[in-house]
């Protein structure tokens, strides 16, 4: 039953927030008592630091093993990454358009007010730990010679790592997922036009680029 609250927990707070999610919404959804959820976890607010705790492990873990991946080039690291924001998105927006929040984070951060300090830590952690593991992708990319040496890593890590970390309010400006994964090969095909060592044809603004845009 734990698992099933978190489960349950997490989906309502993508989609409505921290003070749009009650323990009496949880529990209507699960058919259970709120007094079974405070058995479980208490508080609410230890409720939702658990539920991002969890998050940003599973989803910080599985974007530092895309952009940590050894030998393996931009491209793939993107292509995987791009994979991994429509899951996500399919989830909370099974039809395409929804309009719904899908990253726990972005969703959170946008109450940040109502958050408790250890819940602002958790935020900025991921954040930075995202960026960490884009700019290891950049240093492995100079290291493969992918990148020139010169590249700066540093900064194109972060570039590429704010696709990540605002793709829900890049995908709602850009008018759907469609709009994000044109962002990303957008961000690629800068990088590797500025920093790269293979030449490379023209493809942003053509329709098309290196197989990343969603279709």
């Amino acid at each position: 039953m734990r698992d099933e609250i978190k489960r349950v927990a997490t989906r309502l707070l993508m989609l409505r927030g921290y003070r749009g999610v009650s323990y009496g919404d949880i529990a209507q959804e699960l058919e259970i008592t709120t007094t079974n959820i405070h058995y479980h976890f208490g508080p609410k607010a230890r409720l939702v630091a658990t539920v991002m705790h969890d998050y940003v492990e599973q989803v910080g873990g599985r974007y530092h093993g895309i952009w940590t991946a050894a030998r393996t080039g931009l491209t793939s690291k993107v292509e995987a990454t791009v994979a991994f924001n429509r899951e996500a998105f399919t989830r909370l927006n099974p039809h395409g358009s929804e309009g719904n929040s899908w990253s726990l984070i972005t969703r959170l951060s946008a109450e940040g007010e109502a958050l408790d300090d250890l819940m602002r830590e958790r935020v900025l952690v991921f954040r930075r730990d995202i960026q960490a593991s884009a700019i290891t992708g950049m240093e492995q990319a100079v290291a493969e010679g992918e990148l020139r040496p010169e590249a700066p890593c540093h900064q194109l890590g972060r570039l590429m790592a704010s696709c990540f970390l605002y793709a829900v309010h890049i995908s709602r400006d850009s008018g759907g997922f469609r709009g994000l994964s044109q962002h990303y090969a957008a961000q690629l095909d800068l990088i590797e036009r500025s920093w790269g060592t293979a030449a490379r044809p023209a493809v942003v603004g053509s329709g098309t680029s290196g197989g990343l845009i969603d279709t």
